[in-house]
């Protein structure tokens, strides 16, 4: 009996150091957005619901941020592990992420739009951005993208009229017609067509006009990368296999992210899902998987930026922020 009692207990000892290890294999890491998570947000997610993220040993935080330029900042102070990087905006800011890797690239399609009203100025095409005036920030790095844009297609970018406004004043600004254009990311269709009740919104997509530069992506401080390779690949791998999920079926991905955020509207999750799936699936993407990128356009994303916007210390160069070897293999396809 009392070696009975014994080989319970050390039985006991045994799996209770096994539930331990097991538990210590989980590692916690931070995910931060580019921005306030909205619709656009939810394949993260569906990936986090759905247990993708625990299957590859990870527990996983999302952090909302103010903006690309905050992500930046909470990937090189090691707020976050991980964080949804613009490649314009990483390449803009120069010496102040120059640690930081695209491990896989998301936006396949920069997301910039001239949003304009129908009836109103209506812009469709590069050529009627002639003269235009657009609500933008002369802090931020869109009026250079306006404007190498437009010398892009052969239009006079002296012409444009930039008229400061604050990004939240934007899209109540032109919905009041008080301004004839805003530049806004494509996803903001729906919620401003919710907006207007006597009009149109009207995107012009400078991605579908020459601009063909990869924009936002999965980016790692390189220290971490180095330090934790297969870490990164399950990071990825789950957080790709959400991707598929939420742009396959929008309405389950809807019902899962007003789990979290309940403030949000399911049908503007859903639209804005729809939407995303222009940007996010091209046929490279459908032959080679979510995620995919090549260095001859991260060449080209690169330059642009370095080209014609101003940037701060040392140039980022394509061959420094690529970081290939980290998408999972079979690819994962839409």
């Amino acid at each position: 009996m009392k070696f009975i009692k014994f080989c319970l207990a050390t039985c006991l000892v045994v799996a209770s150091m096994s539930s331990v290890s097991i538990f210590a294999q989980e590692k916690e890491v931070k995910f931060a957005l580019d921005f306030i998570p909205l619709g656009r947000h939810a394949p993260w997610y569906v990936a986090l619901n759905k247990g993708y993220f625990k299957e590859e040993k990870l527990n996983v935080t999302i952090l909302p941020t103010k903006g690309t330029a905050d992500a930046v900042r909470y990937l090189e102070s090691g707020l976050s592990e991980f964080a949804f990087i613009d490649i314009p905006s990483l390449v803009a800011s120069g010496s102040a992420g120059k640690s930081i890797r695209i491990v896989a690239a998301n936006y396949q399609k920069p997301p910039y739009c001239v949003f304009s009203l129908n009836p109103g100025a209506n812009v469709s095409s590069p050529k009627e951005m002639a003269g235009l005036e657009i609500g933008s920030s002369s802090a931020s790095f869109m009026p250079k993208i306006f404007a190498a844009f437009m010398k892009m297609n052969n239009v006079d970018p002296s012409t444009l009229k930039i008229i400061n406004i604050d990004g939240a004043a934007r899209v109540p600004m032109l919905v009041a017609k008080k301004v004839p254009a805003i530049d806004q990311f494509l996803m903001g269709e729906p919620s401003i067509r919710r907006a207007l009740t006597d009009a149109q919104p009207k995107c012009l997509l400078l991605g579908d006009y020459g601009l063909d530069i990869y924009s936002n992506s999965i980016g790692v401080r390189e220290d971490f990368l180095k330090a934790n390779p297969e870490m990164v690949r399950g990071f990825v791998r789950a957080a790709l296999r959400g991707w598929k999920d939420a742009l396959a079926n929008p309405e389950e991905a809807a019902r899962i992210q007003t789990q979290y955020l309940k403030a949000l509207d399911p049908q503007i999750i859903v639209d804005e899902l729809k939407i995303l799936r222009r940007i996010a699936v091209n046929q490279e993407v459908t032959e080679k998987g979510f995620g995919t990128m090549n260095l001859e356009k991260m060449r080209r994303s690169v330059e642009f930026i370095n080209n014609n916007v101003e940037v701060t210390g040392t140039k980022l160069t394509a061959e420094g922020i690529l970081a290939e070897g980290y998408l999972p293999n079979p690819a994962i396809k839409p």
